[in-house]
């Protein structure tokens, strides 16, 4: 017999059963040699030696009592926590406390203990069937043009004093950094491709925008920024068809209007439809999710501040962010695809399914039929006439 070495010396003995140790000590007083031992039973001479030890003290094997209060949770009380988990993913350590008749830190502690971690859920866009097919359209679009063809625009707001960062404190400290409430929110509009990034307008505090605003404003940043940076690609490329760039935008109110929709024409910038709830499909999102927090380290402490902070963190931004995140764009259409791609699979089975159980049923409706017909033949003929009253064999 051959025991498993153990991955730390001092719980080699702990680990090894009953039976097993009184084989060691019985081959020991046979060959009286302790690594001689060890490597029969496969374990460390150490753990030989602190077994011979305990016998010689003891006259037994048997572990000596650990000192200390014996754990209140055992394995009965680990199912009840795991099937309560299993039943209410939001249940409490409190309610689960109430039930084990402990407190919630011990209920916290056992659980993270057997591998339980409390995590708040990540948000998903809330998509229906329209939502989805429209998504496979967009994630097909991606896949028979070039990504770095497109230009992705958007705009977001920057509050003062949104600042999510922690602090540390004492529990007792009277100085406790606190944030004022503030409504100061500047909205700012950028556009980002493959090749590189616009200025970052910014808008005065309190500025609403509409259709005209929206014009202007990509007469001041999209136009100048689309011109820089596909110049070079009008030289190269040999079709106009080539040199062209497509324009993303949400689905906001002022995107979709006809002032900005004949200012689009007239211009010949040739959009991409944003499919409905889906930030996901748009990288810009993601970036300024990260200018927000440099622009929250900074802790600006007025309007100004803000806008300059806001403007100064945007020229930071490294391209190599951006494309990572044209990168994860280009993973989330291959997953779009293949998940439909899936659902297809599964519909082309689930008919053909439905088609060889329809044909098995008319197979066994003829055979029946011709089964009855069968039957019928042998029927007397005064039984026949209280048959065919009825409607003919078949509807008997």
């Amino acid at each position: 017999m051959e025991i498993e070495n153990q991955s730390s010396d001092s719980n080699k003995s702990n680990r090894i059963n009953e039976d097993e140790r009184w084989q060691i000590i019985g081959y020991f007083k046979c060959c009286q040699n302790q690594q001689q031992t060890a490597d029969y039973f496969g374990i460390s001479q150490s753990s030989v030696s602190r077994l011979l030890q305990k016998y010689d003290f003891t006259n037994d094997v048997i572990n000596f009592k650990c000192s200390g209060r014996e754990k209140i949770i055992g394995l009965d009380e680990q199912e009840v926590i795991k099937d309560m988990v299993k039943d209410d993913r939001f249940v409490t350590s409190q309610k689960i406390a109430d039930t084990l008749g402990v407190s919630y830190k011990t209920v916290q502690k056992e659980m993270k203990s057997i591998g339980m971690k409390f995590s708040v859920p990540k948000e998903i866009p809330l998509l229906n069937s329209s939502h989805i097919q429209k998504r496979l359209e967009h994630a097909k679009l991606f896949k028979d043009r070039r990504i770095d063809d497109i230009i992705f625009t958007d705009e977001s707001y920057f509050q003062l004093f949104r600042n999510k960062i922690g602090v540390w404190h004492f529990e007792d400290d009277p100085n406790l950094v606190c944030k004022p409430q503030s409504r100061i929110c500047l909205m700012g509009y950028a556009a980002i491709s493959w090749k590189g990034k616009s200025e970052i307008y910014v808008y005065e505090q309190g500025f609403k925008i509409n259709s005209q605003a929206y014009c202007e404003i990509l007469n001041e940043i999209l136009l100048p920024f689309a011109n820089k940076v596909y110049a070079q690609q009008r030289k190269t490329r040999k079709s106009i068809e080539q040199s062209k760039w497509l324009l993303l935008q949400d689905n906001a109110p002022c995107h979709r209007s006809k002032e900005t929709k004949d200012y689009l024409v007239q211009n010949s910038i040739e959009t991409i439809a944003h499919p409905p709830n889906s930030p996901d499909l748009n990288p810009i999102e993601q970036i300024w999710a990260i200018l927000k927090r440099r622009v929250e380290k900074q802790q600006p402490k007025n309007a100004n501040q803000l806008k300059e902070t806001i403007v100064n963190e945007w020229n930071q931004i490294e391209q190599s962010i951006i494309q990572s995140q044209f990168e994860e764009l280009y993973h989330n259409t291959q997953e779009n695809l293949n998940n439909q791609q899936y659902l297809y699979k599964l519909q082309r089975q689930k008919r053909l399914k439905e088609t060889i159980i329809q044909s098995q049923k008319m197979d066994f409706e003829d055979d029946f039929t011709e089964f009855i017909q069968k039957c019928y033949k042998s029927v007397p003929s005064k039984w026949k006439q209280v048959i065919e009253s009825q409607g003919g064999p078949i509807e008997c």
